[in-house]
């Protein structure tokens, strides 16, 4: 299963990763907003690694592009980001050549469906207003929870705490007692902070508190954690190492992991996280994946495959938006998001979009 060719194209507004094997089966993705800052990265450093080698090593591939070449000198979050989108693209040409969903290249699948949440990114503004517009994202998706921003992300003003404490009373009173709601800081807060906003969002029934601290302060995060009764902690969104992932769960800096699939480096880095987190203390997983888009195809074949997947999994829709007709849909029904079953990662393009495509790469 040869790999010819590897492209980056961009139609649409976005940008995709298209690898082309010898028998002419194209596995495509689209890329995040990351890439077009990495795209000397990704073609200097990562695509040589796979090009002209048979897909089937892709394990082996993978870890040729961070370890050859001294590519692990630019270890993090970029270098790892173009490791996985290629990782990604490569498992949808497998899938296709194979015509199975890649989950079923990956194990048994446990999970045909999962429950989401709706994402709000709203950190200012009338609050009342802010819960009109959730109990509308609400009704129109059957969602059973949300997860809402506190802090000011990276920054605490005194601002930013009168909106939390304004908020977060008035949310669970317009939501209601048997709403879930999720909260995420974006690292905002420092520990003190992140203790004194911990203890408000449990009292008001908040379940999973993600970032409350900067990601690389871990002892921060653990104090957070530590002090928490009724709430869990959560994060790992920026990290991109094994190492840090394992002492993460093994010293319990947080109760549930969050790779993301593209940061992280891809499919099957995303798996290690998730034996890494039942190892140690039984954690669970809850990969940050903020799309409805087809960033989301990754996502889905993890969902299908780990036992530690943790509670509601994030959905964006906001009403009146202009759905996109150039991919097959991404729709949740009463609060529920289905896997598709189609070879590949699941995402359908129209043809014709690739017909305009520009040439970035390749």
């Amino acid at each position: 299963m040869i790999i010819k060719s590897i492209e980056l194209l961009k139609t649409q507004g976005e940008l995709f990763l298209v690898v082309t094997s010898a028998d002419g089966v194209k596995g495509i993705t689209q890329c995040n907003a990351r890439m077009e800052h990495l795209i000397s990265l990704l073609k200097g450093l990562v695509l040589p690694h796979f090009l002209n080698k048979d897909a089937r090593e892709i394990a082996m591939l993978v870890d040729n592009a961070y370890r050859l070449n001294s590519n692990y000198k630019y270890a993090g979050m970029p270098l790892w980001n173009c490791i996985g989108t290629v990782e990604i693209a490569t498992w949808d040409l497998i899938g296709k050549t194979l015509q199975k969903p890649v989950y079923e290249l990956l194990g048994k699948p446990i999970r045909k469906d999962y429950g989401v949440y709706i994402s709000d990114w709203n950190r200012e503004g009338d609050p009342e207003k802010i819960a009109d517009q959730l109990l509308e994202k609400l009704e129109y998706t059957g969602a059973k929870g949300v997860k809402i921003k506190v802090g000011g992300r990276m920054q605490n003003t005194p601002e930013n705490t009168a909106q939390t404490r304004r908020y977060i009373p008035t949310l669970r009173k317009r939501l209601g007692d048997s709403m879930v709601i999720y909260a995420d800081a974006n690292g905002s807060f420092t520990p003190e902070e992140g203790i004194e906003t911990g203890k408000l969002l449990q009292d008001y029934g908040v379940e999973i508190f993600e970032e409350p601290c900067n990601f690389e302060d871990e002892e921060g995060a653990r104090r957070v954690t530590n002090a928490m009764k009724k709430m869990k902690i959560a994060g790992g969104e920026q990290d991109t190492s094994m190492y840090r992932f394992r002492r993460l769960a093994k010293e319990t800096v947080y109760d549930i992991l969050q790779p993301d699939l593209y940061y992280n480096g891809g499919i099957l880095r995303t798996l290690q996280v998730s034996v890494i987190a039942k190892q140690y203390g039984d954690k669970g997983i809850a990969p940050h994946t903020p799309k409805a888009n087809p960033l989301i195809a990754p996502f889905w074949q993890v969902a299908a495959l780990v036992p530690n997947l943790y509670g509601l999994q994030e959905f964006v829709y906001n009403p009146g938006e202009e759905v996109p007709t150039w991919h097959s849909a991404i729709t949740v029904n009463n609060g529920l998001m289905t896997i598709p079953s189609i070879a590949g990662l699941g995402i359908d393009f129209d043809p014709a979009i690739w017909k305009t495509a520009v040439n970035v790469i390749g």
